[in-house]
C-alpha cells in the first residue's frame, strides 16, 4: 500500500519553483514519487529518492517512465530505510536541496538530514505540530550539533491535520560555521 495527497499540490509546486538548474536533490521520504517528479519535469536536476516501500519504489519507477521529465533531469530510485541508504549508497555524497516529507517520522531524521546538506543547502523539514517552534528549534539543535549555522527562509502551514495540528513546513538554510 501506498500514499499519496494531491491536497500537496500547492506544496510541490512550491518546493519545486524554489529549485535551481543543476541542483543535487534527495527525496528521504519519497514514496511514489511526487516532489521529485513535479521537480524533474520543469528543471534539470539529479533527484535520489528513497523509500522503504517497494510498491512505493516500484509506482515511483512507473512514474519516471509514464511522465516526460526535462531533458537533463534524472531520478534514481532507491528502496531502503534512509539511514541504511545513506550509510551505504550514499556514502560521502552531499546535497543542495533536501525533501523530509514525512512529518510523523521527519523529526527522527532530522539529524542525517543535516549531515547529508551541502554548505548552503536547503533542507525542506515537514512535521505535525501546532505551530512553528518546535520544528525550528529541532533544527537549530540538530545543526548546532554538526557545528552548522541554520536560517530559516520559510515557515508555512501546509494542511490540518486535526483539531489544532497542522502539517507544518519548515525551509532551513544549512551552512559550515564561519
Amino acid at each position: 500500500n501506498v500514499y499519496f495527497s494531491p491536497r500537496l499540490a500547492t506544496e510541490r509546486k512550491r518546493v519545486q519553483e524554489a529549485t535551481s538548474d543543476g541542483e543535487e536533490i534527495l527525496d528521504m521520504f519519497a514514496g511514489i514519487g511526487p516532489f521529485p517528479i513535479v521537480i524533474a519535469k520543469e528543471k534539470n536536476v539529479n533527484i535520489t529518492a528513497v523509500d522503504i516501500n517497494e510498491y512505493a519504489i516500484k509506482y515511483l519507477n512507473e512514474n519516471i517512465k509514464l511522465n516526460k521529465l526535462k531533458d537533463n533531469a534524472h531520478i534514481t530510485a532507491i528502496c531502503g530505510d534512509t539511514n541504511e541508504v545513506a550509510a551505504n549508497e550514499l556514502k560521502g555524497k552531499k546535497f543542495d536541496r533536501l525533501i523530509m516529507n514525512l512529518p510523523g517520522l521527519a523529526p527522527e531524521f532530522l539529524d542525517l538530514a543535516v549531515s547529508l546538506c551541502k554548505d548552503g543547502g536547503v533542507i525542506h523539514y515537514y512535521e505535525f505540530s501546532d505551530g512553528f517552534s518546535q520544528g525550528i528549534e529541532r533544527a537549530q539543535i540538530a545543526c548546532e550539533k554538526q557545528n552548522k549555522e541554520v536560517e530559516i527562509l520559510n515557515t508555512r502551514k501546509v494542511k490540518s491535520s486535526s483539531p489544532g495540528m497542522w502539517h507544518v513546513a519548515i525551509d532551513c538554510k544549512v551552512s559550515d560555521k564561519k
